[in-house]
């Protein structure tokens, strides 16, 4: 299977524990050649968090459903890393609109105004 690894990181706010230790919070998601997000793991220091968070964004399309990707972690993560996560996976979106992904998904079709990927 094709698949693309992207990664974003975001600095930690000041009140979460290993900010001092590590200052900024690293994401990183694994797509198939539809966007489809296969995988995703951060560098937050609790299991339940890096797994909550994979849960979050895992089956979700990483080019067409942004909106509810970003929607699910403000309304269900919680803890005190969410805008960094939210800035880390926005980095994501940037490298993802420069990568060989969204010209894959851009078709005449699409640029005719159809509906691609």
């Amino acid at each position: 299977m094709e698949s693309y690894l992207f990664s974003g990181y975001a600095r930690l706010p000041q009140d979460v524990s290993h900010q001092a230790q590590y200052g900024r919070i690293g994401v990183v998601v694994e797509v198939d050649k539809s966007g489809t997000i296969l995988g995703a793991s951060s560098s937050l220091m609790m299991d339940l968090s890096r797994d909550f968070f994979c849960r979050l964004t895992q089956g979700r399309n990483i080019i067409t459903d942004r909106e509810e990707i970003e929607r699910s972690l403000r309304e269900r993560y919680l803890g005190h890393s969410q805008g960094a996560l939210v800035s880390a996976l926005r980095k994501i979106y940037e490298a993802v609109d420069h990568s060989p992904l969204v010209a894959q998904a851009e078709t005449p079709e699409s640029a005719a105004g159809g509906h691609g990927v």
